[in-house]
């Protein structure tokens, strides 16, 4: 039986007849190739674990109920141990494939928790989104999946016999409530769990350990893979531009090389959509191994590096408890940490350091994610006034520190500033001018510059052509990705254009609204499994969403919004704390609720309308009109899965001026002629 993705893989009779100690022996060489020091904690649980296992499988037959033939614990006929997710370096405790049911099975030595359940049924989830054979048997009705977490150690709470039941769809195969077992009701609940099979066809273990499992990937699974010097291209294969990414980290990796070998100093252009993959090339060439030495993620956005250096941390925690930082040596997790505050740093915090000796070539090869995020000189960062451009502050401070050989990889997001004084693309061509870098930009990416820069950089000679350097197809919304080009003709004010995208949606896809906040709590809760994030989202800029008690100016940790359990009153899945976009950009959750405020309403003469609440009044702000549009397009561009938008029903009374009923009808309206459906109307 292949083992290629699994450290260990048998048939039960193998399994049952091979030694424990050669099960170890077998797992722990495994791990070693798989770059794993195994500690002795680690290894006395695995023998926990395989003893445990060999006790239940090998209990006699019990006969089933009602319209199943006898049946036994041998209608398990495969196991594997240690599957690899190929997502933050995770694996599966164990997966038992049988006639018509793959049982998924995580042991933990304390108390069964909430998160725990939650961990192992998004297992389940996750392997019938992405891994092809399940998936496939899926489709043919031929199995279903069980979660089960099984207390190995400690003081047993008696639990009573479950009333067991299926998820909804799409998740329908999979089990619930996940069982809660301890190791001497292992095999009663096993029996349990055959006896709601409704097929009794056998995976071919071959056939499903070679399965490609392709999750796609977010932010956070990339940094993670990348940390632990995974292949971060196996978590994205789900989507079809995955290749468009790998054909662009080739091209700029090719001419970071060419600026090491002769000593040219180039900024290097990527332009995409939100969620293309940007971060996640940018990721890629960071942490390069022929770049290690010279490279620096910097980014422009301060609350993508707070998420990443918690998730890290948490994983590392969380991993000591367990075994050993998830995929990582318990030595090795060490450094990891340290180098989150290393390897990726916010873009002020790197500006402030640089100009002065440094001893390290670290940063000669910078990634800049969030590029367009600049600002321009005079704007107050770090308490003081910048001298120039943010941009050729950098490129100068570089070519102080380094001289010659410099990169900057400078990943922008069209229509993505979202802040007065941020200066856009047109920075970096402008300073690379009066610096005599060259730039290396795709001919898509310089149609993307306004006017003005466009006819600066085809008079600069200094100028290369980066092939597949612009990233058109998101790879966030995963299922819809055309949900980008749904949102930007919503916000160009086109909704008979809005209203033929949506129409191709399938009705998994399609964008809701509501007028009750009630309801879109409701639609999220009812929507989201396992470990799936839902949470609210809202514009900075919205203040009279107070009155439905959600305060955009608050801006509650996103570290903890993002990462935390649901048990937890910080966690995003809580749906108390709302997020606005500048604490959310370049990241993402499974179901967003975005909520609608007159901070950008719909105006008669003109369309779009930007406003800003002023006392207790609303200010019209025309000049603001494409920060605010673009605001709302980092909000409506967060959505893995699904969204739902939350325009107010505002004050029906009259009295609150700052609340008109007209102005909110206004856009609820216009987002139902671009194709949203109402949830009141078509309850989803």
């Amino acid at each position: 039986m292949s083992a290629a993705s699994a450290w260990y893989s048998a048939t039960r009779t193998e399994f049952l007849d091979m030694p424990h100690d050669k099960v170890v022996e077998r797992l722990t060489n495994a791990a070693g190739r798989d770059g794993w020091h195994v500690e002795p904690e680690q290894h006395e649980e695995w023998l926990a674990s395989v003893d445990l296992l060999q006790n239940h499988l090998s209990r006699a037959v019990t006969i089933l109920r009602q319209s199943l033939a006898d049946q036994s614990l041998a209608d398990f006929e495969a196991v594997v141990l240690e599957y690899d997710m190929r997502r933050r370096g995770l694996r599966i405790d164990c997966v038992l494939l049988g006639k018509g049911v793959i049982a998924v099975l995580e042991f933990k030595r304390n108390a069964v928790q909430k998160a725990d359940r939650d961990q192992v049924e998004n297992y389940c989830v996750n392997l019938l989104e992405f891994h092809g054979e399940t998936r496939r048997l899926h489709e043919e009705h031929s199995v279903i999946l069980a979660p089960i977490v099984v207390q190995t150690e400690g003081r047993v709470i008696k639990r009573p016999v479950p009333t067991y039941g299926f998820l909804p769809t799409p998740w329908n195969a999979i089990v619930t409530p996940t069982t809660a077992s301890s190791r001497d009701e292992l095999s009663d609940s096993l029996r349990a769990i055959l006896g709601l099979r409704f097929s009794k066809t056998l995976p071919d273990p071959t056939k499903w350990l070679r399965s490609a499992f392709s999750p796609s990937s977010t932010i956070l699974d990339a940094a993670l893979s990348l940390y632990g010097q995974h292949d971060v291209t196996a978590i994205g294969q789900h989507a079809a531009p995955i290749e468009l990414i790998r054909d662009c980290t080739k091209n700029v990796c090719s001419w970071v090389r060419k600026s090491q070998s002769d000593g040219v100093n180039r900024i290097i252009f990527v332009s995409g959509a939100p969620g293309s993959g940007k971060t996640l090339l940018g990721l890629q060439v960071a942490f390069a191994p022929e770049f290690a030495n010279d490279s620096v993620f910097v980014t422009g956005n301060s609350p993508l590096v707070e998420v990443l250096e918690a998730a890290l941390k948490q994983s590392y925690v969380r991993g000591v408890r367990r075994r050993g930082l998830a995929g990582y040596p318990k030595e090795a997790a060490k450094h990891v940490i340290h180098n989150a505050t290393f390897k990726i740093i916010k873009a002020h915090a790197f500006l402030g350091n640089r100009g002065s000796t440094t001893g390290s070539t670290d940063g000669k090869v910078l990634i800049f994610d969030e590029a367009q995020r600049t600002y321009e000189k005079g704007k107050r960062v770090l308490r003081k006034p910048l001298e120039d451009d943010e941009a050729a502050l950098i490129l100068k401070s570089m070519e102080s520190s380094y001289g010659q050989g410099c990169v900057v990889v400078a990943l922008l997001g069209h229509n993505q500033f979202i802040n007065a004084g941020e200066v856009g693309s047109g920075a970096w061509i402008h300073a690379a001018r009066r610096h005599g870098w060259r730039c290396v930009i795709a001919n898509e990416t310089a149609e993307l510059l306004s006017d003005a820069d466009r006819e600066t950089l085809r008079s600069f000679g200094s100028r290369d052509v980066l092939k597949a350097g612009h990233l058109k197809h998101s790879l966030r919304y995963y299922r819809n990705t055309r949900i980008e080009e749904w949102v930007a003709a919503v916000l160009d004010g086109d909704a008979q254009a809005a209203r033929q995208v949506a129409k191709t949606f399938d009705a998994a896809d399609t964008v809701w609204l509501t007028r009750s906040l009630q309801d879109g709590k409701s639609w999220i809760r009812n929507h989201r499994v396992g470990e799936q994030r839902g949470g609210i989202v809202g514009s900075g800029n919205g203040g009279r969403l107070a009155a439905e008690g959600l305060f955009v100016g608050l801006k509650p940790s996103i570290a903890d919004w993002m990462l935390k359990p649901d048990s937890d009153i910080r966690s995003s899945n809580m749906l108390e704390t709302i997020q606005n976009q500048y604490q959310i950009q370049g990241l993402e959750i499974d179901w967003v609720l975005v909520c609608w405020d007159l901070d950008l309403r719909r105006s008669s003469s003109s369309g779009w309308a930007a406003h800003k609440l002023s006392g207790t009044k609303w200010q019209a702000k025309p000049a603001s009109l494409d920060v605010a549009k673009n605001g709302y397009r980092v909000l409506l561009t967060r959505a893995r899965k699904g969204m739902a938008i939350f325009v107010p029903m505002g004050d029906l009374t009259g009295i609150d001026e700052t609340r008109s009923a007209a102005a909110y009808n206004g856009i609820a309206d216009y987002l139902l002629r671009c194709g949203a459906r109402s949830m009141a109307a078509d309850a989803p």
